[in-house]
């Protein structure tokens, strides 16, 4: 009798959307996606940072749970770029460096997104968004809805308060690059006034910048004037007392002429 041969696992082939090469472009892949996208999660689930390894695990278990590839991971960076502001419309250089340079953060940024700012979305808003997901991935709209159930169930299970907390911060800095703010993405009233104060110390740091920068100009000024009155001569001392003499005694015929045509009270 034949020992039956172990077959390998069949992953359906996808081929490359528009936003999926939007998604390559923004994170710098040169290569095979599925090779990058492994490499990525297998870094973020070796992180000293709780948020980032717990980030990385829910992408994985999505990635093997729906047993097609690299495509699952894919779904949820995009769903969460597109929440935060990122239409893949045109190329955003500015988001492009910032990923380039912490492509990790972005990703969180993206998790953060679909846990705070997809069931903010009415359905008609989130069918919009599946509707031009769907066409730009190349894949069918319930597959995406799907992804994005498991995503938010799952990270109710494996993160606690003080992570998903933090995950604010990188939904914030990320949809930042987009010309969003925090609130805009969760639809959240706490988050806006949080985004009103950030925006209030923000100016105000810049105004005390310039305030900074301003005093600095000025003492460097004065300085340079110091510094020239030191380097005068005896003989120009001499004359800046008499021409300071002469400025008192102005002064005070100025006062007698002011109090003489100063009408008595």
């Amino acid at each position: 009798m034949v020992a039956p041969v172990a077959l390998p696992l069949m992953i359906p082939v996808f081929a490359l959307g528009a936003i999926t090469k939007a998604i390559k472009g923004l994170y710098g892949v040169a290569g095979d996606i599925n090779e990058y996208i492994d490499k990525h999660i297998e870094e973020m689930k070796r992180s000293a940072n709780p948020t980032i390894a717990r980030t990385g695990r829910v992408i994985e278990m999505a990635k093997l749970g729906f047993g097609i590839g690299y495509m699952g991971s894919v779904i949820i960076i995009a769903v969460g770029q597109f929440l935060l502001g990122n239409t893949f419309a045109a190329v955003v250089t500015v988001a492009t460096a910032a990923t380039l340079s912490n492509p990790i953060a972005m990703t969180c940024a993206a998790m953060g997104a679909i846990l705070y700012g997809w069931n903010a979305l009415s359905d008609q808003e989130k069918n919009e968004i599946l509707d031009k997901l769907s066409r730009g991935l190349e894949v069918g709209v319930e597959l995406i809805r799907s992804i994005v159930n498991f995503v938010i169930d799952t990270a109710k299970q494996v993160m606690d308060s003080k992570i998903l907390k933090d995950l604010k911060s990188f939904i914030a800095d990320k949809a930042a690059l987009f010309g969003r703010s925090l609130s805009d993405v969760t639809h959240s009233t706490l988050d806006a006034i949080s985004d009103a104060g950030t925006a209030v110390k923000k100016h105000t740091g810049i105004a005390i910048d310039e305030t900074r920068r301003a005093a600095t100009r000025t003492g460097e000024k004065m300085g340079e004037v110091f510094n020239d009155a030191t380097k005068a001569t005896g003989e120009s001392l001499e004359a800046a007392s008499e021409a300071t003499k002469k400025v008192i005694e102005s002064g005070k015929t100025l006062v007698k002429r002011t109090r003489k045509d100063t009408p008595p009270k």
